[in-house]
């Protein structure tokens, strides 16, 4: 327990003792074994305290604390700040990893290329029962999106989120661009998964896709993403205008953007004669989003009716690349 460990996976919990083995035995299954898991429990009043001392005394390496908090968001706060580890990875307790490989598969790429700050995969839904479930989308397994560089105006053209459950980050990076936990109405405190993702991008931080399906994420009842998705809905939205905004920022040249490494050292800058190419791929990106986000498509007329939207606002706006 003294020494630093390679990876520090943290997690908020409240009362999920009923899925909670699962979880950790996800993570114990793991061939890459140079990990901690740390743990800030919101007061749970069920079993889920004894289970983590069950595992602890039964040698899972893990810490936690556990006072009341008023978020999940808050809670991955504090796990945060208890982190030691090179790389911070993210899980709740009803969720977990299929892929024995993963921790093994993130560390390879993360030690072996010093852009890289982050590695990322795909997933799988699971009922309560623990049921794989269908997807209507596979999370850039089909289509894989770019990487490094290239993923920045992707990002811009289709707002794409990095799956959370699969995250390996370098720790530094991912304290530059973790939200300080502060309850108000905008989407950079509100909501970690949104604030992170943009801060990450917006600080122009390379991260790589791994064409694997290396979590599973557990729908049940009274999870955060079903108890909170009328606000989520505003967030996403907000994103969305936080995006759009930078973008339109960056190609009126008012706004510049440097791409980092994984020491937050600046690799380059994006030069204003790159520029109309770029905005050129992000209004395919912008276009064809459902395309690339594996979405179901609205429709053939439906289609053309948002392309030719999209393109009339185009050649009008020059400057301005969404609607």
């Amino acid at each position: 327990m003294n020494t630093k460990p390679k990876i520090s996976i943290i997690t908020a919990s409240k009362n999920g003792g009923r899925f909670l083995r699962q979880t950790l035995d996800s993570i114990a299954q793991q061939s890459f074994t140079d990990y901690e898991h740390v743990i800030a429990d919101s007061a749970s009043t069920d079993d889920t305290l004894d289970i983590l001392k069950e595992y602890k005394r039964n040698g899972y390496n893990v810490r936690w604390i556990s006072e009341p908090d008023r978020r999940a968001d808050e809670g991955f706060s504090k796990a945060m700040t208890m982190a030691r580890g090179e790389y911070i990875m993210l899980t709740c307790t009803s969720d977990g990893y299929l892929d024995r490989d993963w921790f093994k598969k993130c560390v390879q790429v993360l030690d072996n290329d010093p852009e890289v700050s982050m590695v990322y995969g795909s997933g799988k839904p699971i009922n309560e029962d623990g049921e794989i479930m269908d997807s209507p989308r596979l999370d850039f397994i089909k289509r894989p999106p770019p990487s490094k560089e290239d993923f920045f105006l992707f990002w811009l053209g289709t707002f794409s989120l990095c799956f959370e459950l699969t995250w390996c980050v370098r720790a530094d990076v991912f304290r530059k661009c973790f939200p300080k936990y502060e309850p108000n109405d905008c989407f950079l405190q509100m909501h970690t998964i949104f604030a992170f993702n943009y801060n990450f991008n917006v600080g122009g931080y390379l991260s790589l896709f791994l064409p694997d399906f290396a979590c599973y994420g557990r729908e049940h009842h009274d999870s955060c993403g079903i108890r909170q998705s009328d606000v989520n809905k505003i967030l996403k939205q907000q994103y969305k205008s936080a995006i759009i905004k930078y973008g339109n920022e960056l190609f009126a040249g008012t706004r510049k953007h440097v791409f980092r490494d994984g020491k937050s050292n600046v690799i380059r800058e994006l030069r204003v004669d790159e520029l109309d190419s770029c905005r050129k791929k992000v209004l395919h990106y912008r276009i064809n989003r459902r395309f690339y986000k594996c979405k179901k498509s609205h429709g053939f007329m439906r289609y053309w009716r948002r392309k030719l939207k999209i393109l009339v606002l185009y050649f009008l706006l020059r400057k301005r690349i969404y609607v």
